[in-house]
């Protein structure tokens, strides 16, 4: 293990192998879990950890600084966030270099699944420690120490709580690793109880000098602020940083975004950066910030982005495994193109599943047949089947897709070995969850239909 630890890319690398078990299984408590109420649940916690969360309740924590009441916990917020984000953001992302589970862990069927499931939601940067993670409990543990220490200890364990549920809200949207929550919270744990410490000791240091009342805001007030009041201010304005956080949350990830065109180790489910004038696009594509700058360097130098050849770069590959180069995925096939581009403006009005030759289940929800679509794009097939192998009845899978027009498209699968693309099978090298997005329990409230068996004829006829 030693060996393998030393021989690894980087620390991202080897924290994947030490900690791969525990991970996983976050996930796949998580991943039993998932609701759609509960998703939406993730992401309004989700949204106490974003950048925009973190710079408002920063910009609040500054103008809290200008008032002799609540000048400690001003400062100690903002001396929190200044740490914790220098440690994580500026600091250990870049030494790690953690890549993003739903980029490494793409040949997983349920991982894959529930990544979809929980809205398919992306970042741009690097994975560990978790920045949402950091961000909540820096701010919690301020908070809470200067609560505490005010006396108000049930108000105090709030502000953890919070902190905790956030942590577990990027483990259940499938965008971190457990590892990485927990990299987080020990830094923002850090960096709360300095901010505190920091703000504590400026605040004493101002009152010793008598200029509390110079730098307080709050006398401008002929009558002074109650105390009531300026919790209902500081209430109210929290409220309007999280709605704000939390609609952006909602609108984060999904099937539309455009992501990353980087297409190497894998296909990279980043978000891309978009008109942006720091990472403008190349080659008239567009990369997130991390593969952005990877691929800048090699197009000025040599003004492609295709990937040297051994000879060309002097290293060899004699001991490593050779990739097929006869793969490639449904994108790229001319009918599935189609109607792919054509998918937004005129989109199925149906989906028919058959499976292990039982009744058609034909389903109306949009999002569902988004949601098999996608899985099904993400399959990866290799060379043409030279036979068809029975591998029995119960594994065969049909998926129709049936536009308006009533014209269709099907994809005739036996699971989990070959696949009908154009009346010919192929063999499968990475299904990428599409044969697991729907298990036999997941039409449990779908409104849908249940018509006669189709014969495999009937079935290959659609096609």
């Amino acid at each position: 293990m030693f060996t393998n630890l030393l021989l690894a890319g980087t620390i991202g690398d080897q924290l994947d192998q030490i900690f791969g078990g525990f991970d996983m299984a976050a996930h796949q408590f998580f991943g039993g879990i998932q609701s759609d109420f509960l998703t939406v649940i993730a992401k309004a916690f989700s949204a106490m950890g974003s950048t925009k969360y973190i710079i408002l309740i920063a910009v609040m924590a500054i103008v809290l600084c200008f008032f002799k009441r609540t000048r400690k916990v001003g400062l100690a917020l903002v001396f929190a966030i200044a740490i914790g984000t220098i440690i994580t953001n500026l600091i250990l992302k870049p030494m790690v270099l953690r890549i993003r589970p739903y980029n490494t862990l793409q040949d997983n069927a349920q991982y894959w699944a529930w990544y979809l499931g929980a809205g398919r939601l992306c970042e741009s940067d690097y994975s560990f420690p978790s920045g949402h993670t950091t961000g909540a409990f820096e701010i919690a543990l301020a908070l809470f120490l200067c609560h505490f220490k005010a006396g108000k200890k049930g108000v105090a364990w709030i502000f953890p709580v919070c902190a905790i549920l956030t942590g577990m809200s990027r483990i259940y949207l499938m965008v971190h690793y457990a590892s990485d929550v927990v990299g987080g919270a020990l830094v923002g744990i850090l960096a709360g109880i300095l901010g505190y410490v920091i703000g504590n000791a400026l605040t004493k240091a101002i009152q010793k000098r008598k200029i509390d009342d110079i730098v307080d805001i709050g006398r401008l007030f002929k009558k002074g602020i109650k105390p009531w009041a300026g919790a209902a201010a500081i209430t109210v304005a929290w409220v309007i940083i999280f709605a704000f956080s939390f609609v952006s949350q909602l609108k984060e990830g999904g099937p539309d975004i455009i992501r990353c065109a980087y297409d190497r180790e894998y296909d990279c489910q980043n978000e891309a950066r978009v008109d942006s004038k720091k990472y403008p696009a190349i080659n008239g594509q567009y990369y997130c910030k991390i593969h952005w700058k990877q691929l800048q360097e090699q197009f000025e130098e040599t003004g492609s982005l295709e990937e040297p050849s051994e000879a060309e770069s002097g290293f060899t590959s004699a001991n490593e495994p050779k990739v097929n180069t006869d793969l490639f995925s449904f994108y790229n096939d001319p009918t599935v193109t189609a109607f792919k581009e054509g998918f937004a403006n005129n989109p199925p009005v149906k989906l028919q599943y058959v499976k292990g030759g039982n009744s058609t289940i034909t389903v109306t929800d949009a999002a569902l047949i988004r949601q098999v679509f996608d899985a099904l794009c993400g399959v990866q097939v290799g060379t043409e089947a030279s036979e068809l192998k029975d591998y029995g009845s119960s594994d065969s899978i049909s998926y129709t897709f049936v536009m308006p027009d009533e014209s269709t498209l099907t994809f005739g699968v036996v699971y989990p070995y070959t696949i009908l693309c154009n009346e010919k099978y192929y063999d499968i090298t990475n299904d990428n969850g599409a044969f697991s997005i729907i298990p036999d329990d997941y039409w449990e409230g779908i409104e849908q239909t249940t018509d006669a068996p189709q014969t495999e004829a009937e079935t290959e006829e659609a096609a």
